[in-house]
């Protein structure tokens, strides 16, 4: 085909149009990557509940952090219209120390042990009472805890050493590792002083249906995903990662389509020439096409494994928090061979435009 003999003629110049896709690519999908590890790190551990809704504080603005529920109003949580069950979840972030001089903040969350909201471990047992603590992989990733050890949380000015009874796979929350106790050792935890006074729970997790929007006086309950949407940062975050996206292909479709338009405007007296011989418009502009989508997917696929190679290798510890997907690997390839086409749209309609006798004229 006419399309495939001029790319293999013209190596040099489609190569070096090939690497610039690829390139531009492999930017678009490092951003979605960068999306998505941020995602993960922002609530994997509160999507991962073992719940269909979570109920907050009427006054925190569906903050974790600021969400205050007493023993009242869990249980009227639990009795409300709908509910299958309710488990209280208390949430404080606390400083670690894990080594001589070094400590991490872990996302501490109280659950009621035994409980459907505690997580299933993947190594070691269960809770079963106070002074013990389950610990995610990505605090054993980050601390080294390993099952049997003790981990000091504090209490006041002082430290409890809790023992860690198992291992969870749960992910992050607020972009700390989690670590689980008994929810009266939260309590002790968060707050100090008169046990009275201390608030029962940060949310309630809870199990059932058609339960978005249900409200109390001082609680209201929303669906597990609409609270990770509420945490701190993660609209924010989100939009500007997309924002970043949407330039990258936008500039993509630009370059590819200016590429074109200058590599068309290269051969207009040989088109010219095709044209008066007896090929039509829409042949010449259906093989300019093709060399296009030829020239982005091979762009993008490149991308791809270039993506797949920093995974394996830069991105292989934690401390970037870039994750990729197949469906965003696909769809971010996918985004940039539509968007080569649409670019080089003004090519095809240079091609489609050519009067033969003025092509030839300019040759």
């Amino acid at each position: 085909m006419l399309a495939l003999i001029e790319l293999k003629r013209r190596k040099l110049q489609f190569g070096l149009v090939t690497g610039v896709v690829a390139l531009i690519s492999y930017l678009i999908i490092m951003v979605t990557g960068l999306g998505l590890g941020l995602n993960e790190q922002a609530g994997t551990g509160l999507l991962a509940l073992n719940g269909d809704h979570l109920a907050y504080a009427s006054n925190a603005n569906l903050s974790v952090i600021r969400s205050r529920l007493t023993e009242e109003h869990v249980a009227e949580i639990a009795a409300a219209p709908g509910v299958e069950q309710a488990s209280p979840i208390g949430y404080i972030a606390a400083v670690v120390a894990h080594g001589p001089g070094e400590s991490d903040t872990a996302a501490t969350l109280g659950v009621v042990p035994g409980s459907f909201a505690e997580p299933n471990v993947v190594e070691g047992e269960q809770l079963s009472g106070p002074g013990e603590v389950l610990v995610d992989r990505a605090w054993v990733r980050l601390a080294g805890t390993a099952i049997g050890d003790m981990l000091p949380l504090p209490i006041g000015f002082e430290a409890q050493d809790f023992t860690v009874v198992g291992i969870v796979d749960q992910g992050s929350f607020f972009f700390q590792p989690t670590v689980y106790v008994p929810l009266e050792d939260w309590q002790a935890l968060a707050y100090q002083g008169d046990p009275s006074s201390r608030p029962a729970a940060s949310i309630v997790l809870i199990q059932g249906e058609d339960l978005d929007g249900t409200r109390g006086d001082a609680w209201q309950i929303v669906t597990k995903q609409e609270g990770f949407r509420n945490i701190e940062g993660v609209q924010a975050q989100q939009a500007t990662v997309n924002a970043l996206r949407y330039m990258g292909l936008l500039i993509g479709t630009l370059v590819i389509g200016v590429f074109f338009y200058v590599i068309t405007l290269q051969k207009v007296s040989l088109l010219g020439i095709l044209k008066a011989i007896g090929a039509s418009g829409t042949f010449l502009a259906t093989q300019g096409l093709l060399q296009v989508f030829l020239v982005t997917l091979g762009g993008a696929l490149i991308s791809v494994g270039l993506a797949l190679l920093t995974e394996a290798t830069l991105l292989s510890s934690d401390t970037v928090p870039i994750m990729f997907t197949t469906d965003a690997l696909l769809t971010s390839a996918l985004s940039v061979v539509a968007g080569g086409l649409v670019g080089a749209a003004l090519s095809v309609r240079q091609v489609a435009a050519i009067d033969p006798i003025i092509a030839m004229q300019q040759q």
